[in-house]
């Protein structure tokens, strides 16, 4: 009796443990990207009730009843809600090639089971352990065990089920390029795996087989030294927060670039910023960053059009302006920004909003430097201007045979208008700088300039909103900040059609669809995120305010 009694209790612990196990615990090596679910039913159901807000809101629910968005949310709870996923995968072809293949896979609840065995492929199929499939065109698809499966390759979906089944085989969590980065995330509802260091080896693989030329090397070198990121996100009753990790690849042979992502310092912009800032972009920027940016121009300027990269000696000024640079940069967008980002009459509005500050180690040298760097790049978009309408002029009185030339002509008269507007936005624009309690400030329109250099009576560091945040500027890899700005109406999103779609019978149409979109703006209020680095390591927090 005792005998029988343990083997019920094994039976029942181990029956317990297979369930309690992530499907994607049995996923086979060798995944390029994954995209995971789990218990994601609380961010179905806020979302659900979002869209059905939404129609509600915009007098749509009568075409798409509130029902039939909770029907199909429902649905969705009762599978990929419980645990879904899927994942590209490298498998090996003849000749020593590799393929990208699909395997996807969800538990399924009794409410999605019936919708899902319609899905499944009717007669005698394939069978691996306890685990049924067979064919659909293209696809190989099965459901058993309270799952449904599906994959672009046979071995592939085999392997997967046989190791579902207890078989050995390399697992992908085994691997530390899939475990250090999901495991620092920790548990998310919907979750994101990339192994760039795997995807650039296919590619390299492919280029050599191609016969690409060397010159695109650096580029493989790049995402190779990119290594591992996982990120996911999990829902709450305020908003929503993501966590995410890069793992940057040691043995990369792009060097400057791991030591740029890599790089943390201590922040200290917040002190000199003003307190109604609309967004404050922050990172640690490594010294090498302009040198960097400027050997990747150059070989850009192979194969740029125009000549802006030559004319501008933008790669030469990048790589001088890293001997006075500091490493703290943030890009900011200053009170009445969004509204001027609405703005379709005047395209540059936003740009009076817009500066970015980066702290000096020598201002003595950027004094002696910039002048220079502003004239050349500021000729540079001026000749930029003139070369866009003398090519397209050109082209307008080419003469061009039969049904080309009137297929030409009118694509190059849609070119011109185009041209016209962009040629008024290089037109205003001129690049400005000045310096302020050790910030080199550079913005695009004197008004932003001017706003940037005026002392803060509040700056963003002792505001009581910015503090309560408790974000860690010391010693960090980067932060943003965006607090909860005042709402939109109708008007403000309206203002953004071009003036040929502004008249009254238009915003009949319109209007509605403008009101429910400045509600969906104004449930945001308001964002954080910060980095820190451990090693090779980049830890990324982001917290989102949103009224669901």
């Amino acid at each position: 009796m005792k005998v029988a009694i343990g083997l019920t209790l094994t039976a029942a612990l181990t029956l317990t443990s297979a369930q309690a196990a992530s499907l994607a615990d049995h996923l086979p090596a060798g995944a390029l990207l994954t995209l995971e679910t789990r218990n994601a039913g609380s961010a179905l159901d806020r979302l659900s009730g979002l869209i059905a807000g939404v129609l509600e809101d915009s007098g749509m629910d009568e075409e798409v009843p509130s029902e039939m968005v909770e029907g199909i949310g429902a649905m969705l709870k009762d599978s990929v809600g419980r645990e879904g996923l899927v994942g590209v995968f490298t498998v090996g072809r003849s000749g020593g090639r590799f393929s990208p293949e699909v395997l996807a896979v969800a538990r399924v609840g009794a409410l999605s089971r019936d919708m899902a065995a319609e899905l499944v492929p009717q007669g005698k199929g394939a069978r691996v352990g306890n685990y049924t499939f067979g064919r659909s065109d293209d696809m190989f698809i099965g459901q058993s065990g309270g799952l449904i499966y599906a994959s672009s390759n046979k071995a592939l979906l085999m392997s997967y089920l046989g190791r579902l089944s207890g078989k050995a085989g390399p697992r992908l969590n085994a691997a530390s390029t899939y475990a250090t980065p999901t495991r620092a995330i920790g548990a998310q509802e919907i979750s994101l795996y990339a192994n760039l260091s795997a995807v650039a080896k296919v590619v390299r693989g492919e280029f050599a087989r191609m016969g690409v030329p060397r010159l695109l090397s650096p580029l493989v070198d790049g995402l190779d030294t990119l290594g591992q990121y996982a990120g996911g996100l999990r829902t709450t009753a305020s908003g929503l927060t993501t966590t995410s990790a890069h793992v940057v690849n040691p043995q990369g042979k792009d060097q400057p670039l791991s030591r740029m992502l890599s790089h943390t310092t201590d922040f200290t912009v917040q002190e000199i910023l003003p307190a109604d800032v609309e967004a404050v972009q922050a990172r640690a920027c490594h010294p090498e960053s302009g040198a960097y940016l400027g050997r990747w121009l150059t070989r850009l300027d192979l194969f740029e059009p125009f000549g802006f990269l030559t004319d501008s000696q933008l790669a030469s000024h990048l790589e001088r302006s890293g001997r006075y640079l500091g490493d703290e940069c943030a890009q900011v967008t200053l009170a009445g920004g969004l509204k001027a980002s609405l703005n379709s009459q005047d395209p540059v509005d936003s740009l009076r909003h817009v500066v970015t500050y980066q702290r000096v180690k020598d201002q003595a040298a950027a004094q002696a430097h910039l002048p220079e760097y502003a004239r050349s790049l500021n000729d540079a978009v001026s000749g930029l201007r003139k070369t866009i309408f003398k090519t397209l002029t050109g082209l307008k009185n080419a003469d061009l045979p039969g049904s080309m030339g009137r297929v030409g002509a009118t694509g190059i008269a849609a070119g011109m208008g185009a041209a016209k507007e962009f040629d008024a936005l290089l037109g205003d624009l001129k690049m400005v700088y000045g310096f302020r309690d050790g910030y080199l400030i550079t913005a695009w329109t004197e008004e932003a300039l001017r706003a940037a250099l005026a002392p803060a009576e509040t700056t963003l560091a002792s505001s009581e909103a910015f503090r309560g945040e408790g974000l860690n500027l010391k010693n960090a890899g980067g932060w943003t900040y965006q607090p909860d700005l005042a709402d939109l109406n109708s008007e403000d999103l309206l203002s953004a059609l071009p003036e040929d779609l502004r008249d009254e019978e238009l915003d009949d149409i319109f209007g509605p669809m403008a009101e429910t979109g400045a509600g969906l703006i104004n449930r945001f209020n308001g964002m954080t995120s910060q980095s820190s680095v451990q090693g090779n390591v980049i830890i990324g927090k982001t917290n989102v305010r949103y009224d669901w």
